[in-house]
């Protein structure tokens, strides 16, 4: 299996005082408290995503690249996220 690392988005929410993670190349957004919070759960729906993928056999949309969405959004934090636990 392709090495399935994604960049992922970190937005602070000053509404609910917390942050949201987006995984836009899947649609996966999640939230939590902390950024921590936020991506482990982004990296749990990613992994819940994966096997269920490949229990289904269903393609998986390729990551972007990392520098791209950087440069896309230099106003946030931009992490890697990968489907391993």
């Amino acid at each position: 299996m392709k090495d399935l690392v994604y960049p992922a988005i970190v937005y602070k929410d000053e509404e609910e005082n917390g942050y949201t993670i987006s995984i836009q190349d899947l649609g996966i957004v999640t939230e939590g408290e902390t950024v921590v919070d936020a991506y482990i759960k982004a990296k749990q729906y990613l992994a819940a995503l994966v096997d269920c993928a490949i229990k289904f056999d269903c393609d998986i949309e390729s990551p972007s690249e990392f520098e791209k969405v950087y440069k896309e959004n230099k106003k946030n934090i931009v992490l890697l996220v990968d489907a391993l636990s």
